[in-house]
C-alpha cells in the first residue's frame, strides 16, 4: 500500500476519538467521507481495524499494533511544516495536549487558561490525567506535548526536571475548633479526617510522611479527588490534609479554616516531563516557558 496522508490521519482521528461521526467533526468531514476511508483502509490492510462497539469503535489488534508509528509519522510530518514557519502565538491554530496529574491540574489549569486566552486565543488546550503512572509512550510517540505531575520513577528516555515544590496544610471545618484555638496535634489525631488518595505511586506520600512523624490520622472517608475533600470536610465537620495550594484555593470558598499541620511533613517535588526530540520545537518552547513563568507568579518553592 502507497501510503496516503489523509488515509491515515482519518485513522489517528478515529483511533483517539473511539468514534466515526467524533472523528468526522474533529477532521472537519462528513462521516461518510471517513467511513469510506476507512473501508479504502480496510481494504489496502486486509483488516478491519475498527469494530462496532456500544458507543463507537473498538480498535483491533492490527490497528493497535500500527497506531503508534502512525500517530509518530504524522507528527514528525507536522513537526516539519512547524519547523518551516515561524511560530507566532497570537496565530498558531495548534492543539496542545497535556497528561497532568490530579494537583498539577488544580493548580496549573486556571492559570493557563488565563494566558492562552490572552496570548495564543486561535490554540486549543487539551488535558488529560496521567492515570496511575507515566507511559513514555505517549510522549515518544507525540499524542501528548508534555506531563506533570509526581512521577514515582521517572523514564530515563524523557527530558525530566523539577517543576515547584509544595508543603501540606490543614483544612479544618470552623465548629471543630474553639475560637481562637490552634490545632494541636490531640486535636488533630481526634478529629474525623477525610483522606486523599488521588491514582499514582504517590498517592501513599501523607501517609508515610505521618507514619514516620508519629502523626496518626483519624480516617473516615477516603476520596479519589482534592477538590471532594472541602466539601466532605465541611459536611463532616472535621479534617484533611492537603498540598499547601489546595488549601490557599479552596478554604474560603467553603468556609474553612486553613491551619498549619502540627508537625512537620516536608515538601514533596511536582515534576515536568517531555520528549527530547520537542527540545527546539518553537510552540513546545513557548509552552515551556509559559509554565515556567506561571510557576513564577505562583510563588512556589523550587
Amino acid at each position: 500500500m502507497t501510503p496516503d496522508i489523509s488515509l491515515l490521519r482519518v485513522f489517528h482521528a478515529v483511533m483517539e476519538e473511539r468514534n466515526v461521526t467524533a472523528a468526522a467533526q474533529r477532521l472537519g468531514q462528513s462521516q461518510s467521507t471517513v467511513s469510506a476511508a476507512l473501508a479504502r483502509l480496510r481494504e489496502a490492510l486486509g483488516d478491519e481495524l475498527f469494530l462496532r462497539a456500544r458507543y463507537g469503535v473498538e480498535p483491533t489488534e492490527r490497528a493497535l499494533e500500527i497506531a503508534p508509528d502512525i500517530a509518530a509519522g504524522l507528527e514528525r510530518l507536522e513537526q516539519a511544516f512547524r519547523a518551516a514557519e515561524p511560530f507566532d502565538p497570537e496565530r498558531t491554530t495548534r492543539k496542545f495536549r497535556l497528561l497532568l496529574g490530579p494537583y498539577v491540574e488544580i493548580v496549573l489549569v486556571p492559570e493557563l487558561a488565563s494566558a492562552f486566552a490572552r496570548q495564543a486565543p486561535n490554540a486549543t488546550l487539551e488535558v488529560a490525567p496521567i492515570g496511575p503512572d507515566l507511559d513514555p509512550r505517549q510522549l515518544a510517540g507525540r499524542a501528548f506535548d508534555l506531563a506533570a505531575g509526581r512521577f514515582h520513577t521517572p523514564p530515563d528516555d524523557l527530558v525530566v526536571s523539577e517543576l515547584f515544590r509544595d508543603g501540606f496544610r490543614c483544612l479544618v471545618a470552623p465548629d471543630a475548633l474553639p475560637d481562637g484555638a490552634a490545632l494541636d496535634r490531640e486535636t488533630y489525631e481526634a478529629l474525623p479526617h477525610v483522606v486523599v488518595t488521588p491514582p499514582g505511586k504517590w498517592r501513599t506520600g501523607v501517609h508515610k510522611r505521618t507514619e514516620a512523624t508519629g502523626l496518626r490520622r483519624n480516617a473516615v472517608i477516603s476520596v479519589s479527588h482534592f477538590l471532594s475533600a472541602p466539601q466532605a470536610v465541611a459536611r463532616l465537620g472535621g479534617i484533611a490534609t492537603v498540598p499547601s495550594r489546595v488549601a490557599a484555593m479552596t478554604a474560603g470558598p467553603y468556609g474553612l479554616r486553613n491551619e498549619p499541620v502540627p508537625a512537620d511533613l516536608g515538601t514533596f517535588p511536582s515534576q515536568i516531563a517531555w520528549h527530547p526530540s520537542l527540545r527546539r520545537d518553537a510552540g513546545h518552547v513557548w509552552l515551556r516557558r509559559l509554565i515556567a513563568g506561571i510557576v513564577a507568579d505562583l510563588g512556589f518553592e523550587g
